[in-house]
């Protein structure tokens, strides 16, 4: 006869899976902006706090409900039950403990509401001691919030979420100003996309401070404000018959705003990090909050002659198992049957999904045609007695107009040196192969000039191609494998 017996887990294995979970850092940080705007905060604020010969450490502060001490033991535990409102951003009860630990070696959470102060805390061994949760005494509490909320607004209750010792970001020590700006950086693009509704929301919008704290000085940076980036905030659209609501043929319980943005915009909103071109396709939300920000989810390829076409698509939490919503809540797998629904819906007046994006096509090639035909010149990212060179090499006489070309590093997959964004001429280099270039030398805006020219004269001709074919795109493939290669050798 069969029998039970109790297994528990190997808690040193598991410790390791549970913090290799694949959350980005900014994902990460939206999963515990997610906590503070379920607890009705309208104030949060993200510190960096620095210290010569320190690892990074992160806060998250605010002003919401905050905790007693038995919602606090709850909210630390694993699967978590706080709440089942389905109007929660928290999904699975896992997201602060595995944002948290995905990031940092150890979690300190502190929490106060009608004058008493809790803390709690995932230490580094406190897994594979046996999920093993530490409390903290009110003299440490006291101590830490003091110590952590400098220039913070004083609030009658809310929740302070310090991440100590960031070990999945990489630092040098010389160079740990440069890295802070530039997470700062990444963290405002990200959030000013992922919660752009809450942000903009006409009542009661929330407010998202980043700023650093020099634990040397004691001093806090200037704050900066996030800005929403909405993805549908153009001035003008492309085509009269949208913004449009699409409707499926079949009763399905999704609610789809399809958009066309004018084109030659300049607009950030219409470039977005990564590049216009990756930003085509859909848009879900799940109670207002931004889930994926484009892509075609396996219904068409993404291609320059749609980069105008965006929708708006909200999903109810209802439909979190049909959308396959994973805990890092940053990806949608659309399923065949709703796919299938969203490729037959059409607006009030009859167009039709096919025919929404010949529209965008339409609106696309009636752009400057002669646009493509420009001399291209590499501006911003080089050297101002090179910019002159190249353009006196290739001006073309009798043409006064010229295409600027823009370098700009930002953060592309490991398997890319370079990518392109054509719609607004902009060649994107892999910010992770920077330092290895410049062999430990200082970076500066127009650095590398050498590895910016030979990449722009390999791949000048892409610029003024119509559309990107399958050859086209293989043969970019190619130029970026063999230059990952090199980059590893360079190493050595």
């Amino acid at each position: 006869m069969s029998r039970q017996e109790h297994l528990p887990p190997n808690f040193g294995r598991l410790d390791s899976a549970l913090r290799s979970i694949g959350y980005s850092f900014e994902s990460a940080v939206a999963d515990i902006v997610d906590n503070s705007l379920d607890a009705g905060a309208l104030d949060i604020r993200v510190r960096f706090l620095q210290a010569s010969n320190q690892p990074l450490d992160l806060v998250v502060w605010d002003g919401g409900r905050g905790m007693d001490a038995a919602t606090l033991q709850e909210a630390m535990r694993f699967g978590a039950d706080l709440s089942q409102e389905m109007t929660r951003l928290g999904k699975f009860g896992l997201g602060l403990k595995l944002a948290s630990l995905s990031q940092a070696k150890a979690l300190h959470v502190y929490t106060w509401r009608d004058g008493g102060l809790h803390g709690r805390g995932w230490l580094e061994k406190g897994i594979s001691d046996g999920f093993s949760n530490t409390i903290f005494t009110d003299t440490e509490c006291a101590q830490a919030v003091n110590a952590l909320s400098h220039a913070f607004p004083q609030c009658k209750s809310g929740t302070l979420v310090h991440w100590s010792h960031l070990n999945r970001i990489k630092r040098r020590n010389e160079n740990s100003t440069e890295l802070v700006q530039h997470l700062l950086k990444r963290l405002n693009n990200h959030l000013g996309i992922t919660f752009h509704r809450f942000i903009k929301r006409p009542t009661d919008p929330a407010t998202i401070h980043l700023d650093i704290l020099d634990l040397d000085s004691g001093e806090v940076g200037l704050p900066k404000v996030v800005e929403a980036l909405d993805p549908f905030g153009y001035k003008r659209s492309g085509d009269p018959a949208f913004p449009a609501s699409m409707t499926p043929e079949e009763e399905c319980p999704l609610t789809i705003r399809a958009h066309i943005w004018s084109p030659n915009s300049d607009l950030k909103e219409y470039r977005l990090p990564g590049g216009a071109n990756s930003r085509q396709g859909f848009y879900f939300y799940r109670n207002n909050r931004l889930v994926q920000a484009g892509g075609w989810n396996g219904i068409r390829e993404a291609e320059p002659h749609s980069s105008l076409a965006r929708l708006e698509v909200d999903v109810g939490p209802e439909l979190d198992l049909d959308f396959s919503l994973d805990v890092k809540k940053s990806e949608i797998r659309l399923p065949p049957h709703l796919a299938f629904a969203i490729e037959r819906s059409r607006t009030a007046n009859g167009i039709d999904f096919k025919k929404y994006l010949g529209l965008a096509k339409k609106a696309y090639s009636s752009r400057q045609r002669m646009h493509g035909d420009l001399p291209l010149i590499p501006s911003d990212g080089m050297p101002a007695r090179l910019r002159d060179v190249l353009k006196e090499e290739l001006r073309i006489t009798g043409v006064r107009k010229t295409r600027d070309l823009r370098f700009e590093w930002t953060e592309l997959p490991d398997d890319r040196f370079f990518d392109l964004d054509r719609d607004n001429d902009v060649l994107y280099l892999n910010q992770a192969f920077r330092r290895q270039l410049l062999h430990g030398l200082k970076g500066s805006s127009a650095d590398l000039p050498v590895v910016k020219s030979l990449l722009f004269l390999l791949l000048r001709d892409s610029f003024h191609l119509e559309r990107v074919g399958s050859k086209a795109r293989e043969h970019l493939d190619q130029i970026n494998r063999i230059l990952i290669e090199a980059v590893k050798c360079e190493r050595r």
